[in-house]
């Protein structure tokens, strides 16, 4: 278990730093949200206001609102499922610092 997030992802603070960032939610994120009749049917862009490392999971959380409503509801859920603005200085560590760990299998390792 990973016991602080500044061990597991040293870019979480710089992140922070540069908060509020534009992003895009991802597919999942985007049918979720559509689904749950939140947006329409186009792609809004999301405003995200906060990041955080969730210990039980081991992933990235972040809250956003969607830009252009009128209500101000924060949601929460990973990272992952939200595509930065690729202008923003964090968005080339975000993919490889959000993709899931895979481990290595060794030499002697069976399949």
């Amino acid at each position: 278990m990973i016991e602080s997030e500044n061990a597991a992802h040293p870019w979480l603070n710089r992140l922070r730093r540069s908060l509020p960032a534009s992003a895009h939610a991802r597919q999942p994120l985007l049918g979720y949200l559509q689904s749950r009749q939140i947006i329409g049917s186009t792609s809004p862009t999301l405003r995200i206001l906060n990041v955080f490392f969730n210990c039980r999971d081991e992933k990235i959380m972040c809250q956003f609102t969607i830009e252009g409503y009128t209500s101000t509801r924060v949601f929460v859920a990973p990272l992952a499922q939200l595509a930065l603005n690729r202008r923003h200085p964090a968005a080339r560590e975000a993919a490889t610092a959000i993709a899931p760990r895979r481990r290595r299998l060794g030499a002697n390792a069976r399949v």
